[in-house]
């Protein structure tokens, strides 16, 4: 009678999971091989001179379509642009000299910096929309958990924590005062601010906080339109919308100020 016990086999591992919307990856599967390639011939992404934290926008109202559904101006989800503008971003960085850090807002995904553009178009993928805007705490913990050379916040709406009572609104005293905005500008990191879709909400904080850190703001109506021309807030090309070689309606955008 043999005493060999046949032991079950474990179904295979596909190398990918999801832990509460963060991307994980395994180490023998083909991704992570291919992953550990690329970061092997990649300088070490916290070192170089362009770190850039993408704060991106994941509330319930960005599962909306612009454009009439079934119309000819009818698009996809905001969402869905919304990966097809990181795509474009990822592939005109040059990530020899560029790392890029991703978190969202309701908390999902939370990528450190990292130059392997696999791992940023991958985790970005597995964004969904739903939740509020709990914008604030996003910028907050960016600045204290990422040591990013410039921010990029992407919404379509009204923060739902960033709150001013109308006696600080009309003063500006709010802004002057706002711890938040204020280490940012200590550290001397501009915020970038991209608001995308046909509603106004939310615009006037997005304006105030890139005009307090020395960022640009862009308004897109055209959703569509964003998720190319948002490539221009990369290193490489930002600097002709900051010299004015970029007209807004060249870019496809309805509002440029820097």
């Amino acid at each position: 009678m043999s005493d060999i016990v046949k032991k079950t086999e474990s179904p295979p591992s596909t190398g990918l999971s999801l832990n509460k919307g963060k991307l994980k990856a395994f180490g023998g599967t083909p991704f992570q091989q291919q992953v550990n390639s690329a970061r092997a011939s990649q300088p070490d992404a916290a070192s170089l001179p362009n770190r850039l934290c993408l704060m991106l926008d994941r509330s319930s109202s960005m599962s909306s379509y612009t454009g009439t559904i079934g119309s000819k101006d009818a698009s996809e989800p905001k969402i869905e642009l919304l990966k097809k503008a990181i795509d474009n971003f990822v592939s005109r960085c040059d990530l020899t000299n560029t790392s890029i850090a991703v978190e969202t807002f309701p908390a999902s995904l939370s990528l450190d910096l990292t130059n392997v553009s696999i791992m940023i178009t991958t985790s970005v993928a597995t964004i969904s929309a739903s939740g509020n805007t709990p914008m604030r705490s996003c910028v907050q913990l960016c600045l204290e958990k990422v040591p990013m050379t410039r921010g990029i916040i992407v919404s379509d709406g009204e923060a739902t924590d960033w709150h001013r009572d109308e006696e600080d609104y009309e003063n500006e005293t709010m802004s002057r005062s706002d711890s938040v905005l204020g280490g940012y500008k200590k550290a001397q990191i501009p915020i970038d601010c991209v608001h995308i879709g046909d509603s106004s909400s939310g615009e006037e904080l997005l304006r105030r906080i890139a005009r307090e850190t020395g960022g640009i703001y862009l308004k897109f109506t055209d959703v569509n339109a964003f998720s190319k021309g948002f490539s221009y807030l990369t290193p490489g090309y930002r600097a002709m919308l900051t010299d004015g070689r970029v007209s807004a309606s060249e870019l496809g955008a309805t509002e440029v100020r820097r």
